[in-house]
């Protein structure tokens, strides 16, 4: 079979895998009502999905690199899609917290195998193009799970709309495998090839650096469309549809990313992405009308799609014998530092204001 049919099934396994982070962020609203908890609550309920992601990244970069990236990327997502469903029947906040831990655990262990498939299965000159159609499909699946989420939710309920996602999911993913079974997905088995991964300086600085965008794509993406409705009062349709547009600006935003990178050097890349970015989300607290929130949106999302491409492209280049793995020790570290960012941003909010969260964070 063309790898074509088989990658794209890979691709449009991702789109739906983004779509059950975000599907979640326009239902925070009803979740604190229905099972009546508070916002720093819902900050911890955001933090145990990154938590499970930030754990479990070096289990599925080590797994894959033993038995092969088709098994760990179709658990991965099986264990993604059941937990969206569960998360939909929760019925307290610790039903939904452990949920939300068992989809992040679930996501740690598709990202980089996925990854690694692609690399596996089509021709060394495409590979650059399809892992840019890959990460523009995290983009359009996340911002779909927003926005037309952020509607069903309205219609049907939070609880019926995460039990969709997680059920799309699933379907998604015996697609990919049925397409991709039996192919000629190579398995990496030397040990040696992680222990040189690991002795890689640069693979623990870089995340570090580039950290800012993994914190952008937490607070902005999970909980942006609660603050505006909660904090600024718009209705929850609007604020769906600001919170899908930072994740739907990630498409174009690729291709400015990848002219930035090009056109400047790399020392000045990344002080301007660190600068701009805290400047930003400074902002982000006194700005009132919607005009000004997109605009700032915009500039965000491409930043932190500038930097997560930044990332992973050096990451790529330090150890190419174990892509795979490299991949999940960046995304490792640049979890354990956002883990914890929702559950502290909300309890600023809580404790202070908010106006002062965003003058802490930036």
């Amino acid at each position: 079979m063309d790898y074509k049919p088989k990658a794209y099934s890979i691709i449009f396994a991702r789109s739906l895998y983004a779509l059950n982070w975000f599907d979640i962020a326009p239902a925070l609203k009803y979740i604190s009502i229905d099972l009546n908890i508070n916002v720093i609550k819902i900050g911890l309920v955001t933090t145990s999905f990154y938590i499970g992601l930030a754990l479990f990244q070096l289990v599925g970069g080590s797994l894959a690199h033993r038995i092969g990236n088709l098994v760990v990327s179709v658990t991965g997502l099986t264990i993604l899609g059941l937990a969206g469903i569960f998360s939909g029947l929760s019925g307290n906040f610790i039903e939904l917290s452990v949920s939300r831990f068992m989809a992040g655990a679930g996501s740690a262990l598709f990202f980089s195998p996925a990854l690694g498939i692609i690399s596996d299965i089509v021709p060394v000159d495409r590979y650059g193009s399809y892992v840019s159609v890959y990460n523009g499909a995290f983009s359009f699946g996340a911002g779909t799970g927003i926005f037309a989420f952020g509607y069903l939710d309205t219609v049907s309920g939070w609880r019926i709309s995460l039990v969709i996602g997680g059920a799309l999911l699933l379907i998604a993913d015996l697609a990919m495998f049925l397409m991709i079974r039996g192919g000629n997905t190579k398995v990496r088995r030397p040990m040696k090839e992680l222990i040189t991964a690991v002795k890689k300086p640069e693979i623990w600085i870089l995340p570090v650096v580039t950290v800012g965008s993994a914190i952008s794509e937490t607070i902005m993406g999970q909980l942006f469309v609660y603050y505006l409705e909660e904090y600024r009062h718009f209705p929850a349709i609007t604020a769906s549809a600001a919170g899908s547009f930072f994740l739907f600006v990630g498409l174009p935003g690729g291709f400015i990313s990848a002219y930035i990178i090009r056109r400047y050097s790399k020392k000045i890349q990344v002080a301007s992405l660190l600068a701009v970015m805290g400047l930003i989300f400074f902002l982000v607290p006194f700005e009132v009308n919607i005009i000004e929130i997109l605009t700032t949106l915009f500039a965000f999302s491409v930043l932190s799609i500038y930097g997560f491409s930044y990332l992973y492209m050096e990451a790529s280049m330090i150890n190419k014998s174990a892509v795979s793995f490299s991949l999940s020790i960046v995304n490792f570290v640049q979890m354990m530092i956002s883990s914890a960012i929702p559950y502290l941003y909300t309890y600023a909010i809580y404790s202070i204001s908010i106006m002062l969260a965003g003058i802490c964070w930036a």
